[in-house]
C-alpha cells in the first residue's frame, strides 16, 4: 500500500493580470508526495532528521511548522523573521534536496495557470483533485496495490464531496461524469499540516514548483527557480499526462 500526502500553493480566486494586486494568485498548484507503507517510517525519520538539524543550527525550532510561504515572506512570526533572507532560501533548497534524494518518494504535481485556462475558479480544486487522483490511481494500477490519500484540512468539504464522486462511494450516481478511480480506497484523510511532516514536504514541493513556473525577477538571484528541476524532478512519477516540465496541466 502507498500513502499520498497532498498540499497546495496559491489560491482558488480569479486572477486578473491587469489588477495583479487585487486578485488571487496567477496559479493554483497541488503537489503530492507518495511513499510505500514499508518505507514510511524510515522516510519520516529522514524528514525529522532535517528538522532537527535546522533546529540545532538555530534557525527554526523543531515544533514550528515548516511552511514555505511564511518562511520566504514572513509576517509577524518571530521564528521566521529572525532568519536572514539568504538562509531562508538555503533552508528551502536543503529541504528539497532531502526530499529529492530519498528514492522511496515519488511526486505528482498538478498546475493551473489561471492566465491560460478555460476553468472557472470554482473548478480549480475539483479539477486538480481529479487529475491528482487519476495519476495516483495510474501509479497504483502499475504497482498492483492500493493507496490512501492524506490532505491538509483546507477545503475539506469540497474535496470530500468530489472524491466520493470519483470513487463512486457517494450517495448519488454523479460519478458517471468522472473517470472512475479503482485503486485508491476510502475517503481522503484530513490532517492539520502542522502535525504532518509529509504534508509539509508536499508544501515544499508545491512551492518549489511555483518558483519554477511563476518566479519573479527579485527571487531569481537566489536561484529558487532552479530548485524544482535540480532537486525534485528526478523523483516525479511520469503519468500519461505528465508533461516534459514534470507536472500535469489541469
Amino acid at each position: 500500500m502507498y500513502f499520498l500526502y497532498v498540499d497546495e500553493s496559491g489560491d482558488c480566486g480569479a486572477y486578473d493580470s491587469s489588477k495583479p494586486d487585487r486578485t488571487g494568485t496567477k496559479y493554483f498548484i497541488m503537489s503530492g508526495i507518495l511513499v510505500h507503507v514499508d518505507k514510511w517510517k524510515i522516510s519520516l525519520d529522514l524528514l525529522k532528521a532535517f528538522r532537527r538539524k535546522i533546529a540545532r543550527d538555530g534557525y527554526l525550532a523543531y515544533d514550528v511548522e515548516f511552511h514555505c510561504s511564511e518562511l520566504i515572506d514572513p509576517h509577524k512570526v518571530q521564528a521566521y523573521t529572525s532568519i536572514s533572507v539568504k538562509d531562508r532560501w538555503r533552508i528551502l533548497e536543503e529541504f528539497a534536496t532531502v526530499i529529492g534524494d530519498n528514492q522511496a518518494f515519488k511526486i505528482i504535481n498538478v498546475v493551473i495557470d489561471k492566465s491560460n485556462t478555460d476553468l472557472q475558479p470554482n473548478e480549480f480544486i475539483t479539477s486538480s483533485i481529479s487529475e491528482l487522483y487519476s495519476a495516483f490511481d495510474e501509479f497504483l494500477k502499475n504497482e498492483k496495490t492500493r493507496g490512501l490519500v492524506f490532505l491538509d484540512r483546507a477545503n475539506e468539504k469540497v474535496v470530500n464531496t468530489h472524491v466520493r464522486k470519483l470513487l463512486g462511494t457517494g450517495v448519488s450516481y454523479e460519478q458517471k461524469h468522472y473517470k472512475r478511480i479503482g485503486w485508491i480506497i476510502e475517503d481522503p484523510i484530513f490532517r492539520i499540516s502542522s502535525d504532518s511532516m509529509f504534508i509539509q514536504a508536499a508544501d515544499t514541493i508545491a512551492y518549489c514548483l511555483k518558483e519554477h513556473e511563476f518566479s519573479t525577477q527579485s527571487k531569481r538571484k537566489f536561484q529558487a527557480h532552479k530548485f524544482f528541476a535540480s532537486r525534485l524532478k528526478k523523483i516525479i512519477f511520469e503519468s500519461v499526462k505528465t508533461n516534459e516540465k514534470g507536472f500535469i496541466n489541469a
